[in-house]
């Protein structure tokens, strides 16, 4: 595995999904400022760019998590699981809009966010056997942006959804603060995912480094 097949299982869901709602804004279909990003999953083209977009992330993710445990004594770890888990979700997410499949969409997500952590739990542990290095410390931080993320997003729907009777999902009342509040959660907490796989381009040129100086040299 090289650090492109790790930059890529980041880079493509973040360009389909700041693509997927740019066009949302601009065409004026955002019924907010701040909007979940689910919520670029809206009849019309940017539909397409985050359907296809994170269906190829995905599956692109899965391959990742594959290549990561292939020389591991154990293939079948629980940390291949739980990645192929959390890239599955985003292939059924990317395929179940949220405003004709609301309730396997918030599953999908759900298992997203929570296999995700768990993953990235799991890739922290292993690496931590090999000695302390940037990547492990970077991950740290972005283990505990998705944790406070996922909190402050049930906080946020929570209150949301029980202080004001007009609010409901996907669209009605998102304009709400308390709602205002969930969606910058998801926020933090996806940009904390995308952050703990980059985190992985660098135990990936630390490993290569450490490779390179056991080879000796020609005299």
């Amino acid at each position: 595995m090289n650090r492109w097949t790790v930059r890529l299982a980041w880079i493509l869901p973040l360009a389909s999904v700041l693509t997927a709602m740019a066009v949302h804004h601009f065409r004026g279909a955002a019924n907010a400022p701040i909007i979940f990003i689910s919520q670029a999953d809206y009849p019309g083209p940017e539909s397409l760019m985050f359907t296809l977009g994170l269906t190829v992330s995905g599956v692109w993710q899965g391959w990742t998590v594959w290549s990561m445990t292939a020389r591991e004594p154990r293939p079948w770890s629980l940390e291949r699981l739980v990645g192929l888990l959390a890239a599955f979700c985003v292939v059924v997410m990317a395929n179940r809009s949220m405003y004709s499949h609301l309730d396997a969409h918030i599953l999908a997500a759900t298992g997203i966010f929570l296999f995700g952590w768990v993953w990235l739990w799991l890739v922290q542990r292993r690496s931590r056997g090999f000695g302390a290095s940037k990547g492990a410390a970077q991950r740290q931080m972005a283990l505990w942006c998705v944790g406070i993320g996922f909190v402050m997003q049930f906080v946020g729907v929570a209150v949301a959804l029980n202080v004001d009777a007009t609010v409901t999902l996907p669209t009605e009342g998102v304009g709400h603060p308390w709602w205002s509040v969930a969606a910058l959660a998801e926020y933090l907490l996806v940009a904390g995912l995308w952050w703990g796989i980059a985190t992985m381009e660098l135990d990936v040129a630390r490993s290569r480094e450490g490779s390179e100086a056991e080879i000796p040299s020609a005299s």
